[in-house]
């Protein structure tokens, strides 16, 4: 029996809704130290991460490090549901401001990042498989922007355990992400 994508998003923004501050908070430390100490986080010099909202996993802390860390950071800029997203460096994360989708972006795009520039990407999403399948929100944006990065850029997913599941649904446009980061 093939489980509806519709489903599966429901379900786990339930479980996701469902933790409290205290569990979320030490789940999102434990997320938080894996990505910072990781090769792939140490070896980058360019990386997008996208801007956590609401009940994902929280990526704040993970920007304002790399920041000073010295890396390239980009974000996601929404420029349109037809034409997707576009990834925007940012060198504060107070730079940030309420935009589409009421998620923290850039103003402009005046320090738009070529997607192949990009050695690192941190993908979210609202569930995964082992194999790399994805369910994202359901507009496509990631799927698209994934797709113009280069071969050699790894696409890591950071989830909460109960987000990774055996199998999840899979379109012929799906990207896999390369690996997950999860507590």
């Amino acid at each position: 029996m093939q489980i509806d994508k519709n489903y599966i998003r429901e379900k786990i923004k339930m479980k996701r809704n469902s933790l409290s501050n205290i569990e979320r908070k030490a789940l999102d430390d434990i997320i938080s130290q894996k990505v910072l100490s990781s090769r792939e986080y140490r070896e980058a010099r360019n990386l997008f991460i996208f801007v956590s909202f609401g009940t994902e996993v929280d990526t704040h802390r993970i920007i304002k490090r790399a920041l000073k860390d010295g890396k390239n950071v980009s974000v996601p800029k929404t420029i349109s549901r037809e034409r997707g997203m576009a990834a925007v460096r940012i060198r504060r994360f107070d730079e940030l401001k309420i935009g589409a989708y009421g998620i923290l972006e850039p103003e402009n795009m005046d320090s738009r990042v070529k997607e192949s520039a990009i050695d690192l990407c941190y993908v979210p999403g609202i569930a995964f498989d082992r194999s790399g399948g994805r369910v994202g929100y359901g507009g496509g944006y990631y799927d698209r922007f994934l797709k113009l990065t280069g071969s050699d850029s790894k696409k890591i997913a950071l989830a909460y355990s109960f987000q990774i599941l055996d199998k999840v649904p899979r379109e012929e446009h799906d990207i896999l992400v390369d690996s997950i980061i999860s507590d």
